[in-house]
């Protein structure tokens, strides 16, 4: 994994953790750099994604917003001025999914998310967890503690 990649998980690590936590505290989550949401549904703007953005996005649309479990989300974020794709999976609990693509659309990361904690992983090993909603031991630690 490269530099950039383990930097972008660790910003994102850490958004998650704050916006969980300002949601906690029933206050407003604070972004300088605030996400551009994508509508994928759209085809001109599908067009000027790159495909594996795409296929994330299909893949839990699929898996997730069809079975009418959770809902996908797929932005442009602005980490440290270089833009980055998210795909977001959030359910009707308080887990969820996210994978982060660079502007070619090569990946930098997949995780599974529970509340303020993410778990990364390999992408087809994150993606299973769609399968039967099942945790990553370490977030499975952090649900009981």
């Amino acid at each position: 994994m490269s530099e950039w990649a383990e930097t972008v998980r660790e910003i994102w690590t850490n958004k998650v953790a704050n916006d969980y936590q300002a949601q906690a505290d029933g206050a407003q989550s604070f972004q300088a750099n605030p996400s551009i949401t994508l509508n994928l549904t759209d085809e001109e703007e599908r067009s000027m994604v790159p495909k594996p953005v795409l296929n994330a996005y299909d893949y839990y649309v699929e898996e997730v917003e069809a079975a009418d479990w959770g809902s996908v989300t797929a932005t442009i974020e602005k980490l440290q001025n270089q833009e980055v794709f998210a795909v977001t999976v959030s359910t009707d609990g308080n887990d969820g999914w996210v994978e982060l693509f660079d502007q070619k659309g090569e990946k930098l990361g997949a995780a599974r998310t529970l509340e303020a904690w993410t778990a990364w992983g390999e992408t087809n090993e994150i993606r299973a967890y769609t399968q039967d909603s099942e945790l990553p031991h370490e977030l499975k630690a952090k649900q009981r503690s």
